[in-house]
């Protein structure tokens, strides 16, 4: 299923004109940005695999950040998430704060390690219980725009397997999350129910 999700996501990198090979860790390394918050462990320098996309979008970055940071919305504006769970539906999504989900017919859980309304919205990726990775969302505003940066860190053997490889999922799923967000924040702020 990931090959085949590879090459779909290829096709659609080739379509968008992406440079397949610039989203490699060595090459992405020198664009991490220093202000990104990382919780400890996951600091970029020393990851196995290290992905860095942005995307500079006409919207604040509130009204961003009031889309990424409600993921029981997620599937009904990004395409590869699915079955999202709050854990505390009812809560407000502070610091600690954990949610399941699928991505690309995954499921993970993560725990929100940064939570700072327009500014960042960061998380670890938790599979079987244990830290993989972490991704990590930052705004920065730009006029009356906003400069979105995300970065993901991984550590393991799938990581630095993924790393070998130049494999492109990562960068491709980053570059589809940057756009279809930007798709949906032209709307405005998300409407709280």
């Amino acid at each position: 299923m990931i090959a085949k999700l590879t090459r779909s996501l290829t096709l659609v990198g080739l379509c968008a004109g992406s440079p397949l090979l610039a989203q490699t860790t060595t090459l992405d390394l020198p664009r991490a940005n220093p202000d990104m918050p990382w919780t400890a462990g996951f600091d970029p320098s020393v990851a196995d695999v290290f992905n860095h996309n942005q995307l500079t979008m006409r919207q604040s970055c509130d009204v961003v950040y009031s889309w990424l940071s409600a993921p029981q919305d997620w599937p009904s504006w990004l395409i590869f998430v699915s079955d999202v769970e709050l854990g505390q539906p009812d809560a407000p999504l502070t610091v600690g704060s954990r949610f399941k989900w699928t991505i690309f017919g995954i499921p993970i859980e993560t725990e929100l390690y940064a939570a700072e309304p327009g500014r960042s919205f960061s998380y670890t990726v938790l599979f079987d219980g244990q830290p993989v990775a972490a991704q990590s969302w930052l705004f920065v505003p730009e006029g009356t725009g906003c400069t979105v940066i995300t970065e993901e860190v991984g550590i393991g053997e799938e990581a630095r397997e993924r790393s070998a490889r130049e494999d492109p999922l990562v960068y491709l799923a980053h570059e589809l999350w940057l756009a279809s967000l930007h798709f949906v924040a032209r709307n405005g702020a998300r409407v709280v129910n």
